[in-house]
C-alpha cells in the first residue's frame, strides 16, 4: 500500500491528506487495501464499454465508488486528479470535446479497489465533476476548465449547480409544485436567473445592481416582511445567503422577528461579502411545536436524497435527520445522521400513521421538485444547461419539521446537487448492511446514459420490417440516435421513410437464406464498413440474420442456436439430450417432453406411438399460435395434418407465420398448467436479465392467447425455475448472445418448453417490460448486436400491475370501429391509465375472420399499484367498453390470475 500511495503523491494535485482519506475510507470500512496494477496498463477495453468518471478526492463519492462496484464492476473510475484525464476533439462532433481517462482508482465486484492505467486511454461516457468552486466551497476550480463543450452526459454541470443550487430558484419552483416553504423576503444582487413566482408565493424578490445606497431600501423591504401576515405568525426571522458557494449553514444567523435593527444589519453585513449572482434571503424560522416530547430545546434538519429514475421517473432514496440546538443552525457537519422514523419516534410523534404520513409526504414533495428541475431543464437550450449532455440526476433536499394549520407538515429549506451524498455515505458506513442504497438509482442513471451515449451513431443492420406491430421500432431507433440500415423482401413506404437506409431484396425463400446472406452483404458493400452489427424481429429472418452476422463476425445469436430454435422438434431433441450432470444447474431434459418431427403423412403412426395423446400438433416454423391444434387420437392427428397441409403450403397462404421455412409438421406431449413468455437477455453467454408474464387460457378450439399478467403472480422459487429454464434452454442449443423469447408451461413437476422465439418478444412485451421494470428490450437488443453489453441493475423490481387481453377482429370488429370507443381508449392510454397497442392497421377489422387463424388487433391493458386492482379495474373497462362480450368471456380468461405465494408457502 506505501508504494501506491507514493505513486499517488507524486501527482502535484492529489495532496498526502486526500491518499490518507482513502486509505482510511477502505480499512474503516472493512475493505482490502488498493492493489498497485500502473506496472501493467490494463488493454482489455474497448470504446463500446461504460466509462464513468467521477473527479473527486474520495471521501465525496466513496458510496458512489462502493455502488458503482456493484453495478457495473471496474467501469466506475475514481479519478483524483485533473492530470488523470486528457480532453481532445470529438470524432463524432469537432465542435465538441472528449474526456480520456488514462489512470484512475477501480473497484471490482467484491469491492477491491486498482490503481489502474490504461492503454489506451478510456473514453469517459458519463462525467461526474467535484473539483469545482461549487463543491469545495470556494477552495478549487481546477475541474471547470474539463466540462466545457463536452460530447458526453454529465450531471449537475456548472451552468445548472447555478440554478440547483440556488435557494431563491428552488424555493420558486416548491412554489409551482405546491410545497410548504418558509415566507421569504429575498435580495438578490446582479442575479442573471428568473425567478417567476407562482400567484399567491410567498416569495418577494427585490433586485440590487448595487451595493451602495441600498440600506434605506433594504430597510424599508424588511419592515414591511416583517409586518406582514404570514409572518406575524412567526417568533422568529433567519437571515441567510443563497449560492453555489453557500453550504453548511454559513452566514446563517438567527433573530427576533420584532429585531427589525438586527435583522437589517445581517443582510447589510452579507451583501458586503456578496459576489454577483448570488441573493440574501431574509425568511421565517420554523422549527417543531414544543407540545411534542424534547421539541423545546432540540430540532433536526431532514435530508431526502433524490435520484433520478429510468423514464426521468424521480425516485426518493433515503430521508437521514441530524438533531440539534433549536436555536442554532443545522447541518450534516454538525450532527450524526439517523432516520426520519427514528427522530420522530425520540420526539414523541408515536403514531405510526402520523410517521408513514410524514414519511409520504416528504418523499412526494422531493420527487415533485426533482420533477420540476427536470421540466425545467427540459426548456433549456443546450448552452444553458451547460452542454447537450448537461442534467441534474441527483439532488438533496433540506426539510424542517413545523407546524402549519395546526398540523405537522415538512417545510422545504433548501436544495444541494450532486455533492449532496455525503451524509447517506456516513449513515451508511455505520449501516453497512445498507451501503450504496441511497445512490444506486443514481448509478443505474449514470450507466444508462452512458448506455445511450455509446450506441448514439451507431448503425444497425436489420433483416425483415415484420409488419404493422413492429412499426414502433423505427422511431425508438431514432429516439436513441441509432441509424437503421433495413433490408425487407417487400417495398413499405412508412418504414423506408423512418429508417436511414432501405434495401429492398427478396428473401421470402428462407429455404436459401445462406445465399440471400451473401447477397445482402454484396448489396451494402459500399456501406458495410459503417455496419455496426445486425439483427432482426421478425420470427422468419431469424436464421438470415445470424448468418449474416456469422459471415461478418457481428454478436450475434449464432447461425447454429438459430435454426435449431427456428424448427422446433430440433430444439426439444437436442436438449432432451442433455442428460449429463450440471452442477449448478437441473439437467435440461428435465424441461422437455416427447415429441415427433412429421414430414409426411405415413410418419404420423410411428409419431403416435411416441408421443402419448391427447397432443399438439403444430408447424415446425410456425409463430402467432397458427396451425396449432389439440388432436385427441391418431385419426384426429392425421385429419388435421392433411387439412393444415392443404390450406398452410407457402408463405403467401399466411404471411409472417414462418411458411418461408416450409409446412412440415411435428406432434409434442401437450403438458398441463400455466402458461408462461419468458423475455430473456442473454450477452457472452451470461444471462443479464429475465421477465415472466403470465398467460390466460387459449381460446376454445383453438391456441390463440387471450389475457397476460406482468409481473408473474407465481410464488418466488417458481419463477426462478422458469428464469433458469430459459436461460439454460436458449445457451444449450447455442442462443449465447440476443435477446430472446421462450415459451413454458409450469407443470406440476416443474418448467415444460414449448418452444422458443430467436428474437425479441413481439406484441405488447416491449412496451408492457418498459412500463413494469423499466428496461428497454428494444436498446438491449440493439446494444448486443452492436457488441455492446447492457447493464441493468442488479435488483430490477416491478413498478407496477399490468393485466390485460387480446382484441381480435372476430369479437370486437363493431366495438372497436366505433370512433367513440376509439377516442376513450386513446386519451387512457395518453394518461397511462392503460396501455394500447395496435398490433394491425384498421383494415384488419374489415371482412370475414376465420377464428382459427386470425392474429390479434390489438391489445388493451390496464395499469395498477397491485394485482387487485388491474384485475377489478380491467373488467370494469372491459365491460364499460364491450370487450368482454358474448364471443370473448373477459372475466374467464382473467380468472386464473391471482396472488399464488401465500398459497403455495402454506401448502
Amino acid at each position: 500500500m506505501e508504494q501506491v500511495i507514493q505513486k499517488l503523491a507524486r501527482v502535484i494535485t492529489i495532496t498526502e491528506g486526500q491518499v490518507q482519506q482513502k486509505k482510511y475510507s477502505l480499512y474503516e470500512n472493512g475493505f482490502p487495501e488498493t492493489v498497485d496494477r500502473t506496472d501493467t496498463p490494463r488493454r482489455e477495453f474497448t470504446c463500446n464499454d461504460v466509462t464513468i468518471a467521477l473527479l473527486s478526492s474520495p471521501v465525496e463519492c466513496f458510496g458512489i465508488l462502493l455502488a458503482g462496484g456493484k453495478i457495473c464492476p471496474r467501469d466506475m473510475l475514481l479519478v483524483m486528479s485533473t492530470s488523470w484525464l486528457t480532453k481532445v476533439r470529438s470524432k463524432r462532433n469537432p465542435e465538441l470535446f472528449s474526456l480520456y481517462v488514462h489512470k484512475a482508482i477501480t473497484m471490482d465486484l467484491a469491492g477491491q479497489s486498482f490503481l489502474d492505467t490504461f492503454n489506451p486511454p478510456r473514453r469517459v461516457t458519463y462525467f461526474l465533476n467535484y473539483f469545482t468552486r461549487a463543491c469545495t466551497d470556494g477552495q478549487r476550480s481546477d475541474g471547470e476548465t474539463l466540462e466545457s463543450n463536452l460530447d458526453c452526459p454529465m450531471s449537475s454541470s456548472l451552468n445548472l449547480v447555478k440554478n440547483v443550487d440556488d435557494k431563491l430558484w428552488t424555493r420558486t419552483l416548491l412554489a409551482n409544485i405546491n410545497a410548504d416553504y418558509p415566507e421569504t423576503l429575498a435580495f438578490t444582487y446582479k442575479c442573471n436567473l428568473r425567478y417567476d413566482t407562482a400567484p399567491g408565493a410567498d416569495i418577494t424578490v427585490i433586485k440590487l445592481d448595487t451595493k451602495l445606497g441600498t440600506t434605506s431600501l433594504i430597510y424599508e423591504e424588511v419592515q414591511r416582511f416583517l409586518n406582514s401576515k404570514p409572518v406575524l405568525l412567526r417568533d422568529k426571522i433567519v437571515v441567510k445567503p443563497s449560492g453555489v458557494i453557500w453550504h453548511g449553514s454559513l452566514g446563517v444567523t438567527y433573530h427576533a422577528r420584532n429585531d427589525l435593527k438586527g435583522v437589517v444589519e445581517a443582510v447589510i453585513h452579507l451583501l458586503n461579502d456578496l459576489e454577483p449572482e448570488n441573493s440574501i434571503l431574509v425568511e421565517t424560522f420554523y422549527a417543531p411545536p414544543t407540545k411534542y416530547k424534547h421539541f423545546e430545546d432540540l430540532s433536526f434538519r431532514l435530508r431526502s436524497t433524490v435520484c433520478r429514475g429510468f423514464g426521468d421517473h424521480p425516485k426518493t432514496t433515503t430521508l437521514i435527520c441530524g438533531v440539534g440546538q433549536r436555536n442554532q443552525p443545522i447541518n450534516g457537519d454538525n450532527t450524526v445522521p439517523q432516520t426520519f422514523d427514528t427522530t420522530l419516534c425520540t420526539c414523541g410523534v408515536t403514531s405510526a400513521k402520523e410517521r408513514n404520513r410524514l414519511r409520504e409526504k416528504t418523499s412526494k414533495i422531493s420527487e415533485d421538485l426533482l420533477g420540476e428541475i427536470i421540466r425545467k431543464e427540459k426548456e433549456m437550450t443546450s448552452s444553458e444547461r451547460g452542454g447537450d449532455g448537461g442534467q441534474t440526476d441527483v439532488i438533496g433536499l433540506d426539510f424542517v419539521l413545523g407546524e402549519k394549520d395546526d398540523s405537522l407538515t415538512p417545510i422545504a429549506i433548501e436544495v444541494n446537487s450532486h455533492d449532496c451524498t455525503i451524509n447517506c455515505q456516513l449513515f451508511e458506513s455505520m449501516n453497512c448492511d445498507i451501503q450504496g442504497k441511497s445512490v444506486s438509482p443514481l448509478v443505474d442513471t449514470m450507466v444508462q446514459r452512458s448506455q445511450r451515449h455509446l450506441m448514439q451513431g451507431k448503425t444497425i443492420l436489420v433483416i425483415g420490417a415484420g409488419g404493422f406491430s413492429k412499426r414502433f421500432i423505427w422511431k425508438a431507433a431514432q429516439d436513441y440516435g441509432i441509424k437503421i440500415f433495413l433490408v425487407n423482401d417487400v417495398e413499405d413506404s412508412f418504414v423506408s421513410e423512418n429508417v436511414d437506409k432501405f434495401l429492398q431484396y427478396d428473401f421470402s425463400d428462407h429455404m436459401q437464406d445462406d445465399r440471400h446472406a451473401r447477397n445482402i452483404i454484396q448489396l451494402l458493400s459500399t456501406d458495410i464498413d459503417d455496419v455496426d452489427g445486425c439483427c432482426t424481429f421478425w420470427e422468419d429472418c431469424g436464421p438470415l440474420a445470424a448468418n449474416i452476422c456469422d459471415k461478418m463476425k457481428y454478436c450475434g445469436a449464432g447461425l447454429r442456436g438459430a435454426l435449431i430454435a427456428k424448427k422446433k422438434s430440433s430444439t426439444q431433441h437436442l436438449l432432451r439430450q442433455r442428460t449429463a450432470d450440471i452442477p449448478h444447474f437441473p439437467r435440461t431434459y428435465l424441461y422437455t417432453g416427447r415429441s415427433a418431427a412429421i414430414r409426411q403423412s405415413e410418419q404420423i403412426a410411428s409419431a403416435a406411438k411416441h408421443v402419448q395423446f391427447p397432443a399438439v400438433l403444430k408447424l415446425e416454423y410456425g409463430s402467432s399460435a397458427v396451425g396449432v391444434k389439440l388432436v385427441k387420437d391418431e385419426e384426429e392427428c392425421r385429419a388435421e395434418y392433411e387439412r393444415i397441409r392443404s390450406c398452410l403450403r407457402q408463405e403467401s397462404d399466411h404471411p409472417g407465420i414462418g411458411l418461408g421455412h416450409g409446412n412440415d409438421m411435428m406432434l409434442m406431449e401437450y403438458y398441463e398448467g400455466t402458461e408462461h413468455d419468458i423475455d430473456i437477455i442473454i450477452y457472452q453467454r451470461r444471462l443479464i436479465a429475465a421477465f415472466i408474464s403470465d398467460n390466460g387460457p387459449t381460446r376454445p378450439g383453438t391456441f390463440t392467447e387471450t389475457a397476460a399478467l406482468m409481473p408473474t403472480c407465481l410464488p418466488p422459487d417458481k419463477a426462478a425455475q422458469l428464469k433458469t429454464a430459459a436461460y439454460q434452454c436458449c445457451t444449450e442449443i447455442g442462443l449465447v448472445n440476443g435477446v430472446f423469447n421462450v415459451e413454458m408451461i409450469m407443470t406440476s413437476t416443474g418448467p415444460k418448453l414449448l418452444e422458443i422465439n430467436a428474437r425479441m418478444g413481439g406484441f405488447y412485451l416491449r412496451d408492457w417490460i418498459k412500463s413494469c421494470y423499466e428496461v428497454d428490450i428494444l436498446l438491449c437488443s440493439f446494444m448486443i448486436a452492436a457488441g455492446v453489453k447492457p447493464i441493468l441493475p442488479r435488483t430490477i423490481t416491478p413498478r407496477c400491475h399490468i393485466m390485460g387481453v387480446m382484441c381480435v377482429p372476430s369479437a370486437h370488429k363493431e366495438t372497436l370501429s366505433r370512433v367513440s370507443v376509439r377516442n376513450k381508449i386513446y386519451t387512457l392510454h395518453e394518461s397511462n391509465t392503460i396501455r394500447y397497442n395496435e398490433l394491425d392497421n384498421e383494415e384488419s377489422l374489415e371482412g370475414d375472420f376465420d377464428e382459427e387463424v386470425e392474429e390479434p388487433f390489438s391489445n388493451f391493458a390496464v395499469i395498477a399499484e397491485d394485482l387487485e386492482t388491474a384485475k377489478s379495474e380491467l373488467l370494469r373497462l372491459c365491460s364499460e367498453l364491450e370487450i368482454s362480450n358474448s364471443s370473448y368471456d373477459v372475466s374467464k380468461y382473467v380468472s386464473e390470475f391471482f396472488p399464488r405465494n401465500t398459497e403455495y408457502l402454506l401448502c
